[in-house]
């Protein structure tokens, strides 16, 4: 284990430094967040994900586990244990020392080719095919029932946080902004924020059709059941995203109330 670890640290370094073999950028933030991935003889193909951070802030957030890439780390092993589809988690480095020019790193099995969510679930609309489209929503719907159960709450979940895997499934990914919160019932804004952007991303991708939104929304509410204080704060941040996509590109989308249960 010793040893994996090690191998796991070098290769962190190596993407960190640029000079992996067989390293595919697949995002970057300036210096402050890569995302990589990279090949390697041993383990098959992998992602490492590192981040930069400094300063008295990090250090407190390091100290409290409350880093973006522990949070990250902490929700993927919870959420792989409780079977939901996520990317494997593999490593966790907290403090990435040596010559390197990031701080953290986390490491996952790579996915393979994944198709865009939101293209996907519009194809599905296109061929009229209903029944796949509901399984997929409620596939999506499932995600998010276990991450409120286990109080993984993440006020940026939304369907670009998904993707799908080659076998048609919705993998989620992106972790870094949520927070863990036992009695997810009593933290009303962070709860009502999470089904809100999950909601308003859904609008987004299957506009103008709203009575798609609305069988979601109950379907949603059904599966959770949350408190209706956590359904108002939802519905506000929904009508915040449509106000702003209207000021951005002028389509207007009205829905109320869409917590209806039939």
């Amino acid at each position: 284990m010793k040893n994996s670890m090690l191998q796991w640290v070098e290769l962190a370094r190596q993407v960190s430094l640029g000079v992996a073999p067989d390293m595919n950028i697949l995002r970057e933030r300036g210096s402050d967040v890569r995302i990589a991935r990279v090949s390697t003889p041993s383990n098959g193909s992998v992602v490492v994900k590192l981040w930069n951070r400094s300063g008295l802030r990090w250090l407190v957030r390091y100290l409290s586990l409350s880093s973006a890439a522990r949070r990250e780390w902490t929700a993927l092993k919870r959420l792989a244990e409780s079977g939901v589809p996520v990317p494997e988690p593999l490593a966790y480095i907290p403090r990435l020392t040596g010559p390197a020019a990031h701080t953290q790193a986390l490491i996952t099995r790579d996915l393979g080719e994944c198709g865009d969510v939101l293209e996907y679930l519009k194809e599905l609309i296109r061929q009229g095919d209903q029944e796949k489209e509901q399984t997929f929503c409620d596939e999506i719907i499932r995600v998010t029932a276990v991450m409120v159960r286990l109080g993984l709450l993440d006020t940026d979940h939304r369907l670009p946080n998904f993707v799908v895997d080659p076998s048609g499934r919705p993998v989620r990914l992106d972790f870094e902004l949520n927070v863990r919160r036992p009695l997810p019932r009593l933290w009303t804004r962070k709860y009502g924020l999470m089904l809100g952007t999950l909601l308003g991303s859904f609008v987004f991708a299957v506009q103008p059709d709203t009575s798609k939104v609305y069988g979601f929304a109950s379907r949603l509410r059904r599966a959770l059941e949350p408190p209706e204080s956590v359904l108002r704060v939802a519905e506000q941040r929904m009508l915040e995203m449509l106000r702003r996509q209207e000021l951005e590109t002028g389509l207007q989308i009205k829905i109320n109330y869409p917590w209806e249960i039939n």
